[in-house]
């Protein structure tokens, strides 16, 4: 499997430590996604057909994981779809999405929710729609959340059937409630955690500070390609006019203390735009006598 990047007009590409992660490229209808060490996809100009080939001796579980990951974001992104590197929920009938970089706890939180009785949108990769009418939409996609083994908490919480260990080292967890077709977005979260926090807290951001750390967070990283960028930027645009964003602080450490996901979602609610109902389906921690929300 060759080392150098794609061939032919660069769409996106990653370096890390100075080592190529990955490279994507595309010569006339063709494009290929070349992971060194790892597999080759070679596909149409949208990656709607794609054909792999893995790097001997690579787990070919692992394409399972890119293509739910970044094949998919990137299939969607050539079709000029908004594409958000989020995990989402629903409580209710608005969906709160969680957004950030790999590592922020966004399918953390996620899991939790569901734990708490919220229904599982997607996981890691979020397609976002503007409806002609100005509704936001969000369809649903993964139907597992993809744990860290630090989490591993909130997989112990269902039955031992609804986890599996993934190829990248991770835990899915298949939730038990899950959405069926596109459903509005109510809001969005941007998570930090913080050491120095002593309980959770949340702050709505204004539009422009809200596109400006929204485009912090992509799917893929690295993405290049000028039609696309200008869409999702276009689209990004729309959406944070459209749909209140928050930062929420959150203290270090799992499992969550009771009271973490109710304030988050306390400081969701307050803003009164259209998600007082997202309470709805999720319980209290009294209700679940804290576990689940610890989790």
């Amino acid at each position: 499997m060759p080392n150098e990047p794609a061939p032919g007009c660069r769409l996106a590409d990653l370096d890390r430590d100075g080592a190529p992660v990955y490279s994507f490229g595309r010569t006339g209808d063709r494009i290929v996604l070349r992971y060194p060490g790892l597999c080759e996809l070679v596909g149409d100009r949208t990656l709607s057909q794609v054909t792999a080939r893995l790097h001997p001796g690579v787990d070919p579980n692992l394409l399972g994981v890119l293509a739910s990951g970044n094949l998919l974001a990137a299939h969607l992104t050539l079709r000029h779809h908004l594409v958000l590197h989020a995990s989402a929920v629903r409580g209710g009938d608005g969906v709160v999405a969680f957004i950030g970089a790999s590592g922020m706890g966004k399918s953390t939180l996620a899991a939790a929710y569901c734990g708490a009785g919220a229904e599982l949108v997607t996981d890691d990769v979020m397609r976002v729609e503007v409806e002609p009418d100005g509704q936001v939409i969000v369809y649903p996609g993964a139907v597992e959340s993809r744990l860290r083994l630090g989490a591993r908490a909130l997989a112990e919480t269902g039955p031992a059937s609804a986890v599996r260990h993934t190829a990248d080292g991770r835990l899915a967890v298949r939730s038990a409630r899950r959405v069926s077709g596109p459903v509005p977005l109510a809001a969005c979260v941007i998570p930090w955690v913080c050491p120095d926090a002593s309980r959770a807290s949340v702050r709505r951001l204004n539009p422009l500070t809200a596109l400006r750390q929204l485009i912090r967070f992509p799917k893929i990283v690295g993405w290049r390609e000028p039609e696309s960028m200008s869409h999702t930027f276009q689209a990004l645009g729309d959406l944070v006019d459209r749909v209140p964003v928050f930062e929420a602080t959150l203290p270090l450490g799992l499992p969550f203390r009771p009271d973490t996901l109710a304030s988050v979602m306390d400081g969701v609610l307050a803003t009164g735009r259209g998600v007082t109902d997202l309470r709805q389906g999720v319980r209290t921690p009294d209700a679940v006598g804290g576990a689940a929300l610890q989790r």
